[in-house]
């Protein structure tokens, strides 16, 4: 997993929103939301829940967010 990635996964959690996190990093909606599902395959759980918005953390996503936060 690269920085970069890392960092479009943080924007979707500081903006609880894929769409606003795209556009603060200038990339493409569809492609942010390939990025996170990337991630959770190569995690291999879901990190957000997409059926409220704001999108949310599951439990996964909370210990996958203190993780980085650790290294990063």
């Amino acid at each position: 997993m690269t920085i970069a990635k890392l960092q479009q996964f943080l924007a979707v959690c500081q903006f609880q929103s894929v769409t606003r996190a795209a556009e603060f990093l200038h990339i493409s909606q569809p492609s942010l939301s390939a990025t996170i599902k990337k991630i959770e395959e190569q995690a291999g759980a879901p990190i957000f829940e997409r059926k409220t918005r704001p999108v949310s953390l599951t439990p996964f996503g909370v210990a996958f967010i203190q993780g980085i936060e650790q290294v990063y």
